[in-house]
């Protein structure tokens, strides 16, 4: 009789109405705790590992999951799907046994299970292949003693349906959001996660847009983040990262720079833009542990008209290029497009294209970087339609700084592009 059926049979077996209280309720726990282990196996029933294996608490499970796994002679390739992660300590060997020892009577039980063994050198990790009953499975394991043997098990396959994630677009109107509660409305949770915290920062938000170089950008003057705690099945960086990658695209975001944290130690990040119904918004998302966090720019209320009239010019981050070049980047498009909608509301509007750099290079260098990134603004502008007449391209290098240069974030306000009235102020 298993423990989990001694309560139900307390009243045909006297002895154990006799004991006391806190002892039936031991047992009661005992028994909940086994049947949630019997409702959450380690791992899945054709891993044949030998009887003498057991598996150390603290094992992993996850919905979606990712492990490296290498093959002799060939390219280490990374396995996404459900996956267990482990430990396992082996009886029945002498205490100090060799660990290739400990392995002669480890693989058996495997190979006799279907497994199929790509890689078994001794001293390195063994990893074989099960391909039965429709499934492809890989497992990675390391022997490094018999109380120290450790396992990845990917079930290879796509994102579950039920992991998927809808997102609505944004508006033309921007959205009311609140930082400290909420969700963004056009950037939900993903099921089975809680909202943990809010808050906004007014200073730029950083985002990362070319994978080359890792130099940041400025993507917003200002930006809202959200926390969300992630229940245990989900707590895979590339879950996180895999439903919101693909729910962005499908709403039309255009991910410009991305991380997936496809081990289990890694973080995943991604970045994207969104700049439909005339709207300009970044967002960085990043997931790993219990918890990911949504941070979002939104440049969709900023009034460049109101702003030229006050102080006579303006920063146009947004406006992006190749590295080191003046080739304009696609996602400019949606600030350029502010500019060009202004432009053409106010005829009577002439302004000074500027372009700046940080203190990065020489100075000649930077001054005709400046030059050529303020001349492709205005040609930009002019293939559009905006009369030669009202606009003046104009390259100041490095000689005009708005923050210290002696960080990456500093670096990065420099680089910018300004507009400026002309006959506003001096």
């Amino acid at each position: 009789m298993s423990l989990c059926n001694l309560q139900h049979s307390r009243h045909s077996h006297p002895r154990w109405s006799r004991r006391p209280g806190w002892v039936a309720g031991l047992l009661i726990w005992v028994c909940m705790a086994a049947a949630c282990w019997a409702d959450q196996p380690p791992v899945p029933a054709y891993v044949t590992f030998p009887s003498q294996a057991k598996i150390k608490p603290g094992w992993t499970e996850e919905d979606y999951g990712a492990a490296e796994f290498v093959i002799l002679g060939q390219p280490s390739a990374v396995q996404r799907g459900k996956h267990w992660n482990g430990g396992i300590t082996f009886s029945g060997v002498p205490s100090g046994a060799d660990p290739e020892v400990v392995w002669a009577q480890f693989k058996p039980s495997l190979v006799n299970g279907g497994w199929v063994f790509f890689r078994d050198a001794p001293g390195q990790a063994k990893t074989a292949r099960y391909q039965k009953n429709g499934l492809d499975s890989w497992i990675l394991i390391w022997v490094f003693s018999a109380d120290d043997i450790r396992y990845d098990v990917v079930e290879a396959g796509p994102l579950p349906a039920s992991l998927k994630l809808a997102l609505t677009k944004p508006a033309a109107k921007p959205e009311t959001v609140t930082p400290a509660t909420g969700d963004f409305p056009y950037l939900s949770p993903m099921a089975g996660c809680t909202f943990q915290a809010g808050s906004q920062d007014d200073s730029p938000m950083m985002v990362e847009i070319d994978a080359n170089n890792h130099e940041a950008r400025v993507g917003a003057t200002g930006s809202i983040t959200k926390s969300y705690s992630v229940p245990p099945p989900l707590r895979s960086p590339l879950t996180v990262f895999t439903v919101y990658h693909d729910a962005l695209a499908l709403a039309g975001w255009t991910i410009v720079h991305q991380v997936p944290g496809a081990t289990n130690s890694s973080d995943s990040a991604l970045t994207a833009h969104y700049s439909a119904n005339g709207r300009d918004i970044w967002t960085t998302l990043h997931g790993g542990g219990d918890n990911y966090t949504i941070q979002v720019g939104d440049n969709g209320a900023q009034d460049l008209g109101a702003q030229l009239d006050k102080d006579c010019h303006v920063a146009l981050y947004g406006i992006n290029f190749d590295f080191n070049k003046s080739t304009l980047r696609p996602d400019s498009d949606p600030v350029l497009e502010k500019v060009l909608a202004l432009l053409q509301a106010r005829a009577d509007l002439k302004l000074e294209v500027q372009g700046h750099t940080d203190n990065v290079g020489g100075d000649d260098y930077n001054q005709k970087l400046s030059e050529a990134r303020a001349g492709a603004v205005v040609a930009w502008l002019q293939s559009k339609g905006i009369a030669e007449s009202r606009l003046t391209a104009h390259g100041y290098g490095s000689k005009v700084p708005i923050a210290d240069n002696g960080s990456d974030e500093g670096r990065a306000k420099n680089r910018r592009v300004e507009l400026k009235k002309q006959g506003c102020g001096t």
